[in-house]
């Protein structure tokens, strides 16, 4: 099973808030694949604290006392990490997605050095077969244009811009 990364995670997490605050019972499992170690030890500290509370006192019947007590359902110490998690989510999704990029990058690092080496060793065209087994892969080719369709309109487009840059310099030179 592949792990979850972060264009995965802040879709879950709200996923998951929105099914726990609409009372829907979910198992542990489906909250622990989201949270860290970190935040796996706090729901379980946090739960652990209210256990106690359990211990200490009986279940109060009023709001007035449950708010005194600080009385809370496994529901809500969920809902309260889960709004941590995902905090902590949206604060490192610069970070996440610049790790993606790195992965990526060390991947089409290695599939292209495997093949590159490979091609080496059989007296084949390296850069060729590298670029191939890129193409294979989804990565864009190395030391090479990429084949991508022009269309008309596009080139059509493009002289037109240009067209108005060179008039504007012009029109900038004048002045």
């Amino acid at each position: 099973m592949p792990k979850i990364n972060i264009t995965h995670i802040l879709e879950r997490l709200q996923l998951r808030l929105a099914q726990l605050e609409r009372g829907d019972a979910l198992a542990a499992r489906d909250i622990n694949t989201l949270l860290t170690t970190a935040q796996r030890n706090e729901l379980k500290a946090a739960w652990a604290a209210q256990q106690a509370l359990r211990k200490q006192y009986t279940q109060p019947k009023t709001q007035a006392e449950i708010q005194a007590i600080g009385w809370r359902t496994i529901r809500e110490v969920r809902i309260d990490i889960l709004q941590q998690a995902l905090t902590a989510a949206q604060n490192g999704l610069v970070d996440g997605f610049e790790q993606l990029q790195q992965q990526s990058e060390v991947k089409a690092s290695r599939i292209f050095l495997d093949a590159y080496f490979k091609a080496s060793a059989e007296n084949k065209n390296t850069l060729s077969a590298a670029n191939i087994a890129l193409t294979r892969s989804g990565y864009n080719k190395v030391n090479a244009t990429s084949s991508k369709f022009v269309s008309k309109r596009d080139k059509l487009v493009n002289e037109m811009e240009e067209i108005l840059l060179k008039k504007f310099e012009k029109f900038e030179d004048d002045l």
